[in-house]
């Protein structure tokens, strides 16, 4: 397994999109070296973006969460979640004016606001209202109290056949460096089975994230997909998604890949980055 420098491997690219967590933070804040390795970006002429799947809170409070921990550089435009497909899906898809049922944080609101829809949290549905909802997204495993939320929220699911989102697809998450938690993307696949359903997701490893991204990117200069490179730190979202779009991608140790497991879980799945390297600092 060949380790490549960061900073060697990026200067051949004219485009990053970038995973989050893993890659630019971990559960304690931002990695130590980030915000230097933005500004060399910046001045190599390197455009970037990050491409997560964190469905908490809007582009600007995710940007807001880099500008506390003094990295400027890192403006709302230069976010794209996952949790914007659902928006786009929602406008789409479901009348204006009608109440969509969520789970998850206050701060997810923003996106059913964003499609012209009213937001309900599920904690606050109950069977009459069933025939008043008309889309239920799941975006957050927090913001709620778990056991009786997710009650409800199985309940609101099998009593209606309305729309189901899951805007956050990811199975878990870090909460320090050796323990992970369910992530609602676990909790969704639960709800499709004692359901019976199937829902509609957004976010990697989905090839749609990759494209809306690619589209923002030449709305502002001609891009091919050549130019671009995805850096992740999980085999089976960043990776896969950005290989199946058609980009380069580099996997990073620093997240969820650890060094002594890559290269055993790259043979296994047949996930084959087309870099690797420790981390974005190195």
């Amino acid at each position: 397994m060949e380790i490549a420098k960061f900073k060697e491997v990026v200067r051949q690219y004219k485009v990053v999109f970038f995973d989050a967590y893993g890659v630019l933070k971990k559960h304690n804040g931002i990695m130590n070296g980030v915000k230097e390795m933005l500004d060399f970006l910046k001045e190599e002429g390197i455009e970037f973006y990050i491409i997560t799947n964190d469905a908490s809170r809007s582009p600007e409070l995710l940007a807001k969460t880099y500008h506390e921990a003094g990295i400027e550089i890192i403006k709302a435009d230069n976010l794209i979640s996952s949790a914007m497909m659902s928006m786009t899906f929602l406008k789409e898809n479901i009348h204006p004016g009608a109440s969509v049922a969520y789970l998850g944080r206050n701060t997810s609101e923003f996106f059913i606001k964003g499609a012209d829809l009213v937001p309900v949290r599920i904690e606050n549905v109950e069977p009459k209202d069933y025939p008043d909802i008309e889309a239920i997204v799941l975006f957050d495993d927090g913001g709620y109290e778990f056991h009786p939320g997710i009650n409800k929220t199985l309940n609101l699911i099998r009593g209606t056949d309305v729309p189901v989102v899951v805007a956050n697809p990811d199975l878990i998450y870090p909460v320090n460096n050796g323990e992970t938690a369910l992530a609602i993307g676990s909790i969704a696949n639960m709800f499709e089975a004692v359901a019976n359903r199937k829902f509609f997701r957004f976010g990697k490893p989905d090839v749609s994230v990759f494209k809306y991204a690619f589209d923002r990117v030449n709305k502002e200069r001609k891009i091919s997909k050549r130019e671009i490179l995805m850096v992740g730190d999980t085999l089976a979202t960043d990776i896969i998604g950005g290989n199946n779009f058609g980009i380069d991608t580099a996997l990073v140790l620093s997240g969820s890949t650890i060094p002594k497991q890559a290269e055993v879980m790259i043979q296994e799945t047949g996930i084959e980055p087309t870099h690797i390297c420790i981390s974005v600092v190195d």
